[in-house]
């Protein structure tokens, strides 16, 4: 996946990821987090690792999809960079208004981090 800005909003959203109150108060006030700042490689390789997470739980709910032989279409790869593209994906939408979380608790969208960097 890609370390970005919008990956670690939507995971937070998603109650995915906690924030402390600090870094909450922060984003919503705009302040820029220095890179590689500890709350910047904090946001990113937490989201690195949440990703694999919900990687390797959607593999596990295929596989038990694949053992009821529920549906035999579940061979393909999923990558981490699709779920990445799809998350993004959601984030925006969201931020839009274009599409709502059904089914599960969310926290409010808080502004994504904002880091000056050449890195991405």
């Amino acid at each position: 996946m890609f370390a970005d800005y919008r990956v670690p909003q939507i995971l937070h959203h998603l109650r995915i990821l906690e924030y402390p109150s600090s870094l909450v108060e922060k984003l919503r006030a705009g302040a820029y987090l220095a890179p590689g700042s500890r709350e910047e490689i904090s946001l990113r390789a937490a989201s690195i690792i949440a990703v694999e997470h919900v990687r390797q739980e959607i593999l596990c709910f295929r596989d038990r999809l694949a053992e009821n032989d529920v549906d035999k279409s579940t061979s393909e790869e999923i990558s981490s960079v699709l779920i990445d593209f799809y998350l993004w994906d959601l984030a925006k939408k969201i931020e839009r208004g274009e599409e709502q979380i059904q089914g599960m608790e969310t926290i409010d969208m808080v502004p994504a981090h904002r880091t000056r960097s050449i890195w991405y």
